[in-house]
């Protein structure tokens, strides 16, 4: 086939029209026989609105196609050698005298018959298009068609498909609607890409029930073939459905697209769906996917997983998620709220140690005691009592809401510290409070139970001391200590 009939085949090199947009049979100057379309099979008013378009449901008719003369192919080959020069020529293609031969010919028009006509314009539309000259390349295939039914069926069918693409680029979609009604009157199939296409022009036309009836056909057609429907179907999917409100549909694309077409940002849609539909379970499974993947870069999502992992008594894990987040990634701010959450969590993964740390600087950062009140009980569960007396006065210093139950705290560290005459102070303190004033009263029983003891034990130690310096000096004996 030479590059003549290989644009009469269907050749043009733009991706746009990338798609067999023409199909004309090859150059030939005996009458051509080609077929005329059947029924129409576009649906259309208010009650098919939400149907799907189908194709003609009858083969088309034959026509008789006038032939090309040998002055035609000659003509055409030299404005062809214009636009494509042969490769041993050392020619550039040089468009604008492509264009100023067909215009000429143009000129003189009426010399030619109709499929000749046709052929001409064909060529002018072609040499527009190279050119960027989209509303010259429209007028031109418009003067293709117009030429019907003296022109072959495959070529005016495949010019109505151009023109609906190229009126779509332009957003003229209702002309675009025009151009692909008159396509599927000439077609007896239509495939998964031209559904999607439909899909994406109702879209712009603001129909999305339309819209998704063409997108589902599409992805129908590809699943029913065993092929993975293109990732582009999948996203009008989920977008036409998430725009309706439809959720659950919504999440079941979703599911397919991290199926077919992993990526992080989809793990993420999901899982923000999953939330959406109050599946937390299965929000926190794909959040992990996110995290495992590096994904997960925002620090309401990485506090808002480790409070999962809290509440689903996984405290381990939500540790190292805030942990990782704040000292290594930094995506975490070490706020005096974040820090006590990691606090939490390693105290519930019994890090004692690791929790008292965190603690301590989360505490720090507050401007309000509450922390350091939490601090002081800490500190008394590890026996470290003279920290839970500082934390405890500086959570009193800073205001608290339950003063009682810190000067209780504070009493009964100091208690511990042997310190009873203060003990007992702060335990009066705790005791203003109806609801500490029976624990703080009987700390405030046993610290005078044990000074009174220590007391009575310091003065028998006394006595003791002193018969034993009598005795030691009277008698010369030398005795045991108390």
């Amino acid at each position: 086939m030479n590059k003549l009939q290989a644009f009469f085949a269907g050749t043009l090199n733009r991706s746009l029209l990338a798609a067999a947009l023409f199909t004309a049979p090859a150059v030939s100057t005996v009458v051509v026989n080609e077929v005329a379309p059947g029924a129409a099979g576009w649906l259309q008013g208010s009650v098919l609105a939400q149907e799907l378009i189908q194709p003609s449901s009858t083969p088309p008719e034959t026509r008789r196609i006038p032939g090309i003369s040998q002055r035609l192919n000659e003509e055409l080959s030299e404005v062809q050698s214009f636009i494509d020069p042969e490769e041993d020529s050392g020619r550039e293609p040089d468009l604008n005298e492509a264009l100023r031969l067909l215009q000429e010919m143009e000129s003189n028009i009426s010399e030619y018959n109709a499929y000749e006509q046709a052929q001409i314009y064909n060529f002018i539309a072609n040499v527009h298009f190279q050119m960027d000259n989209i509303d010259r390349t429209i007028d031109a295939f418009e003067q293709v068609v117009a030429r019907s039914p003296q022109i072959p069926s495959g070529l005016e069918t495949s010019t109505w498909q151009v023109l609906g693409k190229l009126h779509m680029q332009e957003e003229n979609f209702d002309a675009a609607l025009d151009a692909f009604e008159n396509w599927t009157n000439m077609v007896t199939s239509i495939d998964a890409d031209e559904y999607y296409i439909f899909s994406l022009l109702f879209y712009q036309m603001g129909d999305a029930d339309r819209a998704l009836v063409h997108v589902n056909e599409a992805v129908e057609m590809a699943e029913q073939n065993g092929e993975i429907p293109e990732e582009n179907w999948y996203a009008m999917q989920r977008l036409l459905y998430f725009e309706k409100e439809d959720y659950r549909n919504t999440l079941n694309v979703l599911k397919k697209m991290v199926r077919d077409y992993p990526k992080v940002s989809t793990w993420r849609q999901l899982s923000d769906m999953y939330s959406l539909l109050e599946e937390f379970d299965n929000r926190l499974h794909s959040l992990e996917v996110v995290y495992l993947l590096d994904g997960l870069d925002k620090e309401n999502i990485l506090v808002s997983m480790a409070s999962m992992y809290l509440d689903r008594d996984i405290p381990y894990k939500a540790a190292k998620v805030l942990e990782k987040g704040i000292y290594e990634d930094e995506i975490i701010e070490p706020t005096s709220r974040n820090l006590e959450l990691l606090a939490n969590a390693w105290s519930m993964a019994q890090e004692v140690e690791k929790s008292m740390v965190e603690m301590e600087k989360a505490a720090e950062k507050s401007d309000e005691g509450d922390l350091f009140a939490r601090l002081s009980a800490i500190y008394m569960l590890n026996d470290r009592y003279e920290d839970s007396v500082e934390a405890a006065r500086e959570a009193l210093d800073k205001g608290v809401d339950r003063a009682d139950q810190v000067y209780l705290r504070m009493g009964t560290a100091l208690v511990n510290l042997e310190r009873y005459d203060d003990a007992i102070e702060v335990l009066k303190e705790a005791a203003k409070d109806k609801r500490s004033e029976e624990a703080a009263k009987q700390w405030i029983g046993y610290a005078e139970d044990e000074k009174a003891r220590e007391e009575k034990a310091r003065r028998d130690e006394e006595r003791y001391q002193e018969r034993k310096r009598k005795w030691e000096e009277e008698d010369g004996l030398v005795l045991p200590g108390a």
